[in-house]
């Protein structure tokens, strides 16, 4: 009889789980050692130089609609998105991402160090579109084990 009602039970909280679904999405906000302007404020001030700026916003935008429950500090350096896996420059920079415009996105990211061939060797690649960076910049976190 007990097992009958450990099995309602259960059938019980699945239920409310499926009902109650939620979306975890990705939470990439600003390095607070870098206080004086969010991403998108520093990002807005490229669009009047060149297309950085737009492409680097709408990447950030994407970036943070990502199914992804890590948290993740952005911290800038000159034109460059370095992803952080904690809230402090100091700490490694794991993923590098430069998007000069729709069609020519560099991303690095940090080998760990156990396979590294040297102290700080980075894995660099190019992307051609804002789908194929997406995938890379999470293949990069993932590869470089920051978030682990």
């Amino acid at each position: 009889m007990e097992a009958r009602g450990e099995t309602r039970l259960f059938k019980g909280i699945c239920q409310m789980r499926r009902r109650r679904v939620r979306r975890f999405c990705m939470q990439l906000q600003r390095c607070s050692d870098q206080k004086h302007a969010t991403l998108e404020e520093f990002y807005s001030e490229f669009r009047k130089q060149s297309q950085i700026g737009e492409t680097m916003l709408a990447l950030i935008a994407r970036l943070r609609r990502l199914e992804d429950q890590r948290k993740v500090w952005g911290l800038t350096s000159h034109e460059r998105l370095c992803l952080l896996s904690q809230d402090s420059w100091e700490t490694p920079w794991f993923v590098k991402i430069v998007a000069l415009d729709p069609r020519n996105y560099f991303i690095e990211y940090l080998m760990p160090e156990r396979v590294a061939p040297w102290k700080n060797a980075y894995v660099t690649g190019e992307a051609c579109s804002e789908d194929d960076a997406i995938r890379m910049i999470f293949i990069a976190m993932e590869k470089s084990e920051g978030w682990r």
